[in-house]
């Protein structure tokens, strides 16, 4: 039952006596042999060693206060910086037990609280979308409309302002905007053309009857000058317009309006109509009305990818973080078991790192950290995964590879490294910025998470210990 409660979650239980010794100790991931060097030592030593001043002062505290009072007491979401300055929390769950024993539960729950904090972020992104969509209904200027085209308007904005409340993926959103006007508006022949930065076109991204593979430069057609010239456009007969350039193979008239957010054009909404659909003046205000909101939506389904993107990646060398490693290295290694296909890891250390920013700098240390990691990237395949797991150390998650593959690609990446130009490198020891790489895999090294990264922690360490500036795979001889 014990070992049920503990494996469940990343967590320890610690059982301490009337003297402040520690009797019984089991730790999640942990096999039991590895954990009898802490019965007989001190709880307050300890936890010393393990947090700062300021948390070992709080939980002592706390434990005293429940062998004292006899009554059980906790501590929520304690935050702890731990020795690779990675911020996690904690549950402390202190329960009295017999002869003033005092039984102590630390949880790691910082997938929670980090997951409740982006919960929160998107929730007041949210509201915020809310309150525009409320301050847009607000100035609709009905009585220029009758009750059925009112009603259209609202239908309209409503299944465009609900979408971001289903996905935020942009083909999605762009097909739900369509869907509402082509739906609720009856228009037949309409497209979301969205600007690309680097081409200066637009692009059909999506559309309803219009050719896939339309780009427009920015400018040109119809559509080209709306946004470039942040206008609506309307022209009643295409024929007699110079400008225009076939869409559809029935249109009659074209109207085309920007979208616009944050004074940048972003794209432009493009509807074409045949003769027997003539647009009205508040045809034209309804579209206007609607790009303003489209383009806001659009924005915010970016905005909230952006974020979730950023969640999980590491902001100076752009590769995966170590809380989205947490995530993948679970996923994988489930398939993995499940599958009985094999699963291997490399861990990755700068040598000498911190001579190095002693020596340079820390500008030229950071530069010396993306180039290390944009040249481990490049000698990785495509379905494998690349970590910063934080300060000078890297990981890489290697999907159906054994350990002599994973052997093959750590060598390249090492000598890949050891011959980079980094700037002053001849300072280093050896003359050369260098890493040192442990290597294992499951099956042959770890039968869970927690002893596939122990097992590569171990051969990192022994390559450490060597000469440095080489690949270490592990065996019991270096755990």
């Amino acid at each position: 039952m014990l070992n049920a409660v503990i494996n469940a979650t990343p967590s320890a239980l610690i059982v301490v006596d009337a003297a402040g010794i520690i009797s019984h100790i089991y730790i999640t991931g942990r096999p039991q042999t590895s954990l009898a060097l802490f019965i007989g030592k001190s709880f307050t030593r300890i936890i010393r060693l393990i947090f700062d001043t300021h948390n070992s002062q709080l939980i002592y505290n706390t434990f005293r206060s429940c062998q004292t009072s006899q009554q059980p007491t906790a501590i929520n979401q304690l935050k702890h910086n731990s020795r690779r300055h990675l911020t996690e929390y904690f549950d402390c769950d202190f329960t009295p037990a017999p002869e003033q024993n005092v039984i102590i539960f630390f949880k790691n729950v910082t997938e929670a609280v980090l997951l409740q904090e982006e919960f929160f972020t998107i929730t007041e992104q949210h509201d915020t979308l809310n309150q525009e969509l409320c301050t847009a209904m607000a100035n609709l200027d009905f009585h220029l409309m009758d009750l059925e085209h009112a009603h259209k308007k609202l239908s309209a904005l409503y299944r465009i302002t609900a979408i971001v409340q289903k996905t935020v993926n942009e083909q999605e959103v762009l097909t739900e905007i369509l869907d509402g006007i082509t739906r609720e508006l009856g228009f037949t022949n309409a497209a979301i053309l969205l600007l690309d930065p680097e081409s200066q076109e637009l692009v059909n991204k999506a559309h309803r009857g219009y050719n896939d593979k339309i780009r427009i430069p920015l400018g040109k057609g119809v559509t080209g000058y709306a946004a470039l010239h942040r206008e609506l456009v309307y022209v009643p007969d295409v024929s007699a317009d110079e400008r225009y350039i076939p869409g559809t193979t029935d249109a009659f008239s074209e109207v085309a309006i920007p979208l616009i957010v944050n004074d940048q054009v972003i794209g432009v909404l493009d509807v074409e109509t045949s003769e027997d659909r003539v647009l009205k003046a508040y045809d034209l205000d309804l579209l206007r009305s609607l790009a303003s909101q489209i383009a806001m939506t659009i924005d915010h389904a970016n905005h909230v990818t952006q974020a979730c993107i950023q969640a999980s990646t590491d902001g100076l060398t752009n590769l995966y973080n170590y809380r989205h490693f947490q995530t993948i290295l679970a996923q994988e290694f489930k398939r993995a078991h499940r599958y009985k296909r094999p699963l291997a890891l490399l861990m990755i250390d700068i040598d000498y790192f911190k001579h190095y920013n002693d020596i340079n700098g820390h500008r030229y240390g950071d530069d010396a950290l993306k180039a290390v990691a944009d040249l481990v990237r490049q000698y990785c395949r495509d379905t494998d995964f690349v970590f910063r797991y934080g300060g000078e150390e890297f990981v890489v998650l290697l999907p159906e590879t054994t350990i002599a593959e994973a052997h093959i690609i750590a060598e390249r990446i090492r000598k890949a490294i050891a011959e980079y130009p980094f700037q002053n490198s001849n300072n280093q020891p050896g003359g050369a910025l260098t890493v040192s790489i442990g290597i294992a895999g499951y099956p042959d090294d770890a039968n869970s998470e927690t002893e596939l990264i122990d097992a590569a922690d171990a051969a990192l360490y022994s390559a450490k210990r060597s000469t440095r500036n080489r690949s270490c795979l592990y065996s019991s001889d270096v755990s």
